[in-house]
């Protein structure tokens, strides 16, 4: 068992922009930020649930408030991720499988949830730029999850009779329904207009009114009339018998959990400081046992399955080799410099593609040519290469690449979120699409055995097989401390 944070790990930088030396500007970087066992994760895949999940919350907070929740979100999801991986291997290890049979009625009943055909949501998920078997995949992997959650969770765990028992006798207030407190209360409000030193002011004098309300002998009813602010001021603060659901979350919170005849301190809530003092109860109608039962067990159900999976999980932390190396944003000085971003940052990898064969399928006639296109989308890329003439053996060799131009065919820490298209070209047809290569799969083979001098992989549609160097270099295209910026 090994854990590392912080570890040197294989990093890949896509971009830096900056105006010169001290500039600092913004930076777009792609590399593995952590290794489980044999598994990775990636700065983009991390970026993109992010993205997904947390930009319609980000939007409601100020940009300040933004950042610092956007950090934590990351840290967060580079959590869940990681538990992910760590659960995949764990239903490798036990064989596990996800059933077609089950697998298909898992989709249908998402279908059929959303009221959908099966063609209109493929056409949802082309709208989202997810094809129809990148989402059976990331079901199938979700269904495996369930599975082993199962598996290693739920079925070790159960609730008895005597537990569900205890819970109802130890909380019975929770089930009595109506119950009631009368309460009085002496109150300082804050508006949304009030500035600092006004809610300061407000809270001096909620604490000097506790000083006195406090006091042995102190008569609450008459002090609520003459320092209350609040509209029950001239009732001595008197504000009746209060019924849960009938005031706000944080107000009866404090109602119910306060002693009987006991003046609490002030408390703060969105409306304004209180001081309360509870002088009687009234039962409500108590929910019998028969009637809780299932409800209670299920509580303590997903008490102990919350604490069952923290454990088990931990325990495949504990087990795994964990390699982290992950810093959620730059950090900016008093004095202007800016912070560690990413540490051992200096690999610039540049893959060379050098050889290309047509292996099946292509259906290549005399006089075809071969082109390809670069960019995250086929029918929108950032560029196309010129056309190649194949020769008979159904192969463009290093020499036939390299008259085309250096862009065409050297990628020098490419975009994970971009593909290589190919595409078959006719002097008579209209040219046709042969299939793609994943950059972000490339990066990955490469990560895992950064000692590689050559790369070999079949595009997609397993028509033609590639064949690209490794060249890796020190570079110092990338910030790795402040006084590279700054110096």
């Amino acid at each position: 068992m090994s854990f590392r944070i912080n570890g040197i790990l294989f990093v890949i930088v896509f971009c830096l922009l900056f105006s010169g030396p001290a500039a600092g500007q913004m930076v777009t970087v792609e590399r593995i930020i952590a290794k489980i066992n044999q598994d990775i994760i990636t700065l983009s895949e991390l970026q993109d649930l992010v993205k997904k999940e947390g930009n319609k919350f980000l939007r409601s907070l100020k940009e300040k408030d933004a950042e610092r929740r956007r950090r934590e979100l990351e840290l967060l999801a580079l959590d869940q991720l990681i538990e992910q991986k760590l659960i995949v291997q764990r239903a490798k290890e036990l064989d596990a499988k996800v059933d077609d049979k089950d697998l298909e009625k898992a989709i249908d009943t998402i279908i059929a949830r959303n009221n959908l055909t099966k063609e209109s949501f493929g056409r949802y998920l082309q709208l989202q730029g997810i094809s129809f078997e990148t989402f059976r995949d990331r079901m199938r992997q979700r269904l495996l999850v369930r599975q082993i959650v199962g598996l290693e969770v739920d079925a070790r765990i159960s609730v008895n009779e005597s537990e569900v028992k205890s819970y109802y006798d130890s909380n019975i207030t929770e089930f009595q329904k109506g119950a009631s407190r009368k309460v009085r209360q002496i109150f300082f409000p804050i508006g949304q207009e009030d500035t600092e030193a006004r809610k300061l002011e407000k809270k001096k004098k909620a604490d000097d009114a506790y000083t006195e309300v406090s006091r042995v002998g102190a008569d609450f009813a008459k002090l609520a009339k003459s320092l209350s602010e609040g509209p029950a001021a001239q009732q001595g603060g008197d504000l009746g018998y209060l019924k849960k659901g009938e005031v706000f979350p944080e107000f009866e919170a404090a109602v119910f959990s306060q002693p009987i005849g006991i003046v609490s301190q002030p408390i703060r809530t969105r409306a304004g400081y209180h001081i309360i003092l509870v002088t009687g109860t009234r039962a409500g109608k108590t929910t019998l046992l028969a009637e809780v039962s299932e409800k209670i067990k299920d509580k303590l159900f997903d008490e102990k399955r919350a604490r069952r999976y923290r454990e088990w999980i931990s325990e495949l932390k504990r087990s795994a080799f964990l390699e982290i190396n992950y810093y959620p944003q730059a950090v900016t000085s008093k004095d202007g410099s800016v912070g560690p971003l990413f540490r051992n940052v200096r690999d610039q990898v540049t893959f060379r593609l050098v050889e290309m064969k047509i292996v099946s399928g292509a259906g290549l006639f005399f006089r075809e040519e071969i082109f390809w296109a670069y960019g995250t989308k086929r029918k929108d890329p950032r560029w196309e290469s010129d056309k190649l003439k194949v020769d008979n053996e159904r192969r463009l060799d290093a020499e036939t690449i390299g008259t085309l131009g250096r862009m065409f065919r050297e990628f020098v820490n490419p975009d994970p979120a971009a593909s290589i298209f190919f595409f078959k070209n006719n002097a008579i047809w209209p040219a046709s699409f042969l299939g793609k290569v994943n950059f972000a799969d490339m990066i990955k083979a490469y990560s895992l055995n950064p000692k590689m001098k050559h790369l070999e992989l079949l595009i997609d549609s397993k028509q033609i097989r590639l064949k690209f160097e490794i060249k890796v270099e020190k570079t110092r295209s990338i910030v790795s401390d402040s006084q590279e910026i700054s110096g």
